[in-house]
């Protein structure tokens, strides 16, 4: 993937071990729950300073008069798994994206991630979940 290392460098440790200790887990083949990711990614980016907000991805088609949700499955990578629904961190043009190892720019994410272009979706504001995560401390 061409855009992951441009922002790798600029990552603290903190954001840079969790997003690795990410993408070994999902690696791994146990199970491994992409929102949960991207809500602790977030928080490590706030108490940072940043102001990251949670991605939504998903393929919907009408489909006999009901939606449907085409799978999901990243390309390129040692991961055997396919969503209808995945959910991403993202701060400054970049989705910390533990199924590429690294962050991706934003632009291009979808294509080189799932390999064709869908739109990401906006599913928690950075104020949004800003208040979630005080909820939840």
């Amino acid at each position: 993937m061409k855009s992951v290392a441009k922002m790798s460098e600029n990552l603290s440790a903190s954001v840079r071990d969790y997003l690795e200790e990410q993408s070994a887990v999902v690696r791994s083949g146990v199970y491994w729950n992409c929102l949960t990711a991207a809500m602790k990614l977030c928080e490590l980016l706030f108490a940072e300073g940043a102001s990251p907000w949670i991605a939504r991805v998903r393929k919907t088609e009408t489909v006999n008069g009901e939606p449907f949700h085409f799978p999901l499955i990243p390309r390129g990578t040692e991961v055997k798994r396919a969503w209808t629904t995945h959910y991403v961190c993202c701060s400054e043009g970049f989705a910390q994206e533990p199924l590429a190892g690294a962050p991706v720019e934003l632009e291009s994410y979808a294509l080189e991630v799932f390999g064709e272009e869908i739109e990401l979706e906006v599913f928690l504001t950075a104020e949004e979940l800003e208040a979630e995560l005080k909820k939840r401390s």
